[in-house]
């Protein structure tokens, strides 16, 4: 075990430490580019300040504490994410203001609770008035509230009050009346932004974008107007912040998206992003070679990008438009030519780096 510890590359012909360059890597693995991270991250906080937001990013793509700094401008505060493991994460990792941005159910409120009361600021988010009842039975503890934000569908369909309906009333007075908890805000969604197809991608985006503000916007007024607090109101998907409505967002607080850190061939075309702004490669080594089927064989299948995406052949090799996915196994991936014809195999030799973009 203690020949282990230690793996070949990481030693140079003395025995000592080396620079790795991407050859030396094992593949498949996973490549950023950190100047390109930073880039997408100061023009998201620009637009968010542009707009008169504040950016809370979601920590869901990237999963790390270098990834967080960056993304909040080195503050470590104001963040979103989608499971309580990664809010302890990132809560032991000096984060703070988190947001838990799925609806909480009773099961998880313990552990909820151990975080409102580490955290200066810790938020859960609800849309049933079952989970309100459980979540107001149990204070965090003596002398601390819970933070909750109502979720809003906005049209995705996935979860969330209705914004015209009753129930976001009853809900939030529920709240505001309460002597544990507080009506932190609205959150919503706009993920059927990522459904848009055909004609003008930007357009259709922007249309999202500003349904996915009216709705939380209308909700924020009514609930006002009923004598309810709603401090913040907040809306996000990667494509509507990256293009948000003409008007702007007058009356939202908070932007949330999560992918805009990275960036793919997706969010390109729906208009998100240029490629020069895809901050992440997946390279992978040619480990076979198969004239008679026209296939290249590598050592990345979808456990080492994705499932998603196969409508679009899972992205898009990088410097070879030649080439396209032509299918995904657990931990290999089959590669053809993009326009049928018959592949010039002395150009991909077993062990050539290829990345998927």
């Amino acid at each position: 075990a203690a020949a282990l510890q230690r793996w070949p590359e990481e030693d140079d012909a003395d025995g000592g430490r080396r620079q790795l360059t991407v050859r030396s890597l094992q593949t498949p693995c996973y490549l950023l580019y950190r100047p390109v991270l930073e880039g997408n991250a100061k023009r998201m906080m620009d637009r968010a300040a542009g707009l008169g937001c504040v950016l809370r990013p979601h920590m869901k793509t990237h999963k790390t504490l270098e990834g967080g700094a960056i993304v909040t401008g080195g503050t470590r505060r104001r963040i979103a994410v989608s499971t309580l493991e990664e809010a302890r994460f990132f809560s032991m990792g000096g984060f703070d203001d988190i947001l838990y941005a799925v609806p909480i159910t009773e099961d998880k409120l313990p552990w909820a609770a151990a975080l409102t009361n580490q955290l200066d600021a810790f938020h859960i988010t609800l849309d049933h008035p079952d989970v309100l009842t459980a979540v107001l039975s149990r204070p965090p503890s003596p002398g601390k509230r819970w933070s909750v934000f109502l979720m809003v569908d906005c049209g995705y369909g996935r979860d969330g009050v209705d914004p015209d309906g009753e129930e976001a009333v009853r809900l939030a007075r529920r709240l505001t009346e309460s002597t544990c908890a507080d009506l932190a805000g609205l959150y919503t969604h706009g993920g059927h932004s990522y459904d848009v197809e055909g004609g003008d991608a930007i357009a259709q985006v922007r249309k999202v974008a500003a349904e996915e503000a009216h709705a939380v916007v209308r909700l924020a007024k009514t609930l006002r107007s009923s004598g309810c607090p709603v401090p913040t109101v907040g809306v996000g998907s990667t494509p509507t912040c990256s293009n948000p409505p003409e008007e702007g967002l007058p009356g939202v607080d908070e932007m949330h998206p999560g992918n805009f850190c990275y960036y793919d061939t997706m969010q390109e075309m729906l208009g998100s992003c240029t490629e020069d702004d895809i901050a992440v490669r997946v390279a992978t080594r040619v480990i076979g070679c198969y004239k008679e089927k026209n296939l290249l064989l590598v050592d990345m299948g979808w456990t080492a990008c994705s499932k998603q995406g196969e409508d679009h052949h899972f992205g898009r090799i990088e410097g070879h438009p030649e080439l396209q996915v032509a299918g995904l196994k657990q931990e290999a991936g089959l590669l053809t030519s993009s326009d049928g014809s018959p592949l010039d195999f002395a150009k991909y030799p077993l062990g050539t780096i290829l990345r998927l973009e």
